[in-house]
């Protein structure tokens, strides 16, 4: 854990280089092809993993009834848009925005409606969250259906370029900590003899030659 810790600064350098780059490739390359199934999938691995704890903790049956239907059209918004982008030729077009906004929209009304009862918590980070899932999720959906995945490349690659300029300076300054550390354990002058086991080895020093003295 120590060695782990100690180079944590090349995994965050690393892992900045990764993000710019997929960000980059997506803005570049056929990002289209490649973000559209990759939300399909976060949202159905989102959906199912907070399938089961949430039907064993939640008490109130009638939000862990809404909760389960609103995870099973979850999943087949995630289904849709894997789908049709990866096994056939059509294209979602305006359809990407619309089925996002829906999935935003149901997920914040979904959310406020099981804290309206009392059945759920939220705090500070889900209210701020839920709350823009509810206002973009809208917005998308009622008054710009022209939302396409081109738009959300282009927010991918901003929060991409802020994040990994964040973790570029967080893994300098663990570099930085990094080669003070190894400064202070290093001695600060080298000695001349060399060590041979435990016995330090004996430098030989040659004489210079005495040169004769011619006597005149």
């Amino acid at each position: 854990m120590k060695a782990i810790k100690q180079y944590s600064w090349v995994v965050k350098i690393v892992g900045a280089a990764l993000l710019l780059a997929l960000a980059l490739f997506l803005e570049i390359g056929n990002g289209e092809g490649i973000v559209i199934p990759f939300i399909g999938a976060a949202i159905i691995i989102y959906s199912v993993i907070r399938l089961v704890p949430f039907v064993k903790t939640q008490k109130n049956d009638l939000i862990k009834t809404i909760n389960i239907i609103e995870i099973t059209v979850d999943i087949g918004i995630g289904l849709v848009l894997i789908v049709v982008e990866m096994f056939t030729k059509a294209d979602l077009g305006v359809w990407f925005g619309y089925l996002l906004g829906f999935y935003l929209m149901i997920r914040g009304t979904v959310h406020f409606y099981g804290v309206s009862l009392g059945a759920e918590k939220s705090d500070v980070v889900l209210f701020i969250f839920h709350i823009f899932a509810l206002v973009v999720g809208s917005y998308i959906f009622f008054f710009n259906g022209g939302f396409t995945a081109g738009i959300l490349i282009h927010i991918i690659l901003g929060f991409s370029v802020a994040a990994g300029g964040y973790l570029i300076f967080d893994g300098y300054r663990g570099y930085n900590v990094y080669r003070h550390q190894k400064t202070l354990t290093m001695p600060d002058t080298v000695k001349p003899e060399a060590s041979v086991g435990d016995k330090p080895a004996v430098v030989i020093e040659e004489e210079e030659p005495v040169q004769d003295q011619i006597v005149s």
